[in-house]
């Protein structure tokens, strides 16, 4: 299953990471309003995916989207948009939620690598927390249980690809946020 998952999203995965502001934290060049729309771009995706795995899998253990909502408050952004996209998102399936969870939770490394130029950008000098990104390792933590259960499980065929076809599927809405809230469409983040 696991590495079904990571070569049929490959490219999706590498196409998402050119597109998403984060590249600007890690070249220290992220204005604070695009640090902003990056923190409301993560939390819309991951609120939304979040609150639809935890309906398939009860055990599914991440705070992505509260540690986003603790930064946005902080720094006075409204995040009540992401209600407009969630008819864009739904879970149908366990196997679907594997995927599903396969894409947030696998985030958690970049995330490390990502938070530990934060304090390198000069506009981000003097922000509250952060709180997403943070070096804080519950994510990577979260990553190795779910790679240890995959492992531990027999999948079929059918399940491997259900679970793989809505992995791509949740790259792609994450793609969508990333097109949809850009700052010359409906976002405001000042």
């Amino acid at each position: 299953m696991l590495n079904n998952l990571r070569d049929s999203t490959k490219k999706l995965h590498e196409d998402l990471e050119k597109e998403n502001l984060a590249g600007q934290i890690i070249s220290n060049d992220i204005s604070l309003e695009n640090y902003k729309l990056l923190l409301l771009q993560n939390y819309i995706s991951y609120k939304i995916t979040e609150d639809e795995i935890v309906k398939l899998i009860p055990t599914y253990k991440s705070d992505k989207s509260q540690k986003l909502a603790k930064d946005l408050e902080e720094l006075e952004v409204d995040a009540s948009i992401y209600k407009e996209f969630k008819p864009e998102f739904s879970l149908n399936s366990y196997e679907e939620a594997l995927g599903a969870a396969y894409v947030v939770l696998g985030s958690a490394l970049g995330g490390m690598y990502i938070s530990k130029e934060v304090p390198n950008c000069r506009s981000l000098q003097g922000i509250p927390g952060p709180h997403f990104f943070s070096r804080d390792r519950d994510g990577v933590k979260s990553w190795n249980t779910f790679v240890k259960e995959l492992k531990s499980k027999e999948f079929t065929e059918i399940q491997i690809k259900e679970a793989s076809g809505k992995a791509k599927e949740t790259f792609e809405f994450f793609g969508l946020i990333i097109k949809e809230t850009s700052l010359d469409k409906k976002c405001s983040v000042q």
